[in-house]
């Protein structure tokens, strides 16, 4: 994906993170598992959101694909669009995206689908509302 346009159309913007030095692994290079905790944080907050509840817990994590690296510097932005409704879950596809160069253009830094399940009072799998 690097180097090609991004299509965000549909998308929405869950979250905006910078790259700071405790974010880089051992090559100066945002470190994968921390690029994983601020998707699963940021696409939490919109689950909950269209979920009707905060009562959520992260289901799965489809395959994450790296397409570039993240730099000191960047602003990271994780954009979401729901792809699928189940009766106690949701699931997402997600793309993580930061503006390069002197024109900005948007580069693709990873991507992958989360599932996010509604839990009852007692942490089993509940119903959920859309949000109004």
């Amino acid at each position: 994906m690097a180097g090609q346009p991004v299509d965000l159309e549909g998308y929405e913007l869950a979250g905006r993170k910078i790259v700071m030095y405790p974010d880089l692994n051992f090559a100066g290079r945002l470190f994968g598992g921390q690029l994983m905790s601020w998707i699963d944080e940021a696409m939490a907050t919109m689950a909950m959101g269209r979920m009707g509840t905060k009562n959520i817990v992260t289901k799965k994590f489809g395959e994450i694909v790296f397409d570039a690296p993240g730099l000191l510097g960047d602003v990271v932005e994780i954009w979401c669009m729901p792809v699928k409704e189940g009766s106690t879950s949701l699931t997402f596809d997600c793309r993580v995206v930061v503006s390069r160069g002197e024109s900005s253009r948007l580069e693709q830094i990873g991507s992958s689908t989360v599932v996010y399940v509604a839990l009852d009072d007692e942490g089993t799998p509940s119903p959920w509302r859309k949000a109004d």
